[in-house]
């Protein structure tokens, strides 16, 4: 089973849109069945985390 992790915004009709790019990768023709799990976002900015690369300790790279 393939899945993705995305982010949108539920319109005031109770509508959440996919992305172009989701759909595409998923080949998602109107009419598909989706499965959908939600987590509601506090904030209403978006954030960025990129996680350390686990390689660091292996070749003893410093933080900068």
């Amino acid at each position: 089973m393939r899945y993705t992790t995305f982010i949108s915004e539920l319109k005031s009709n109770n509508v959440i849109t996919i992305p172009a790019e989701v759909c595409e990768k998923f080949d998602l023709k109107p009419g598909d069945k989706v499965e959908i799990s939600l987590k509601k976002i506090k904030s209403r900015r978006l954030d960025i985390v990129i996680g350390q690369n686990p390689l660091y300790k292996l070749f003893k790279i410093t933080e900068e």
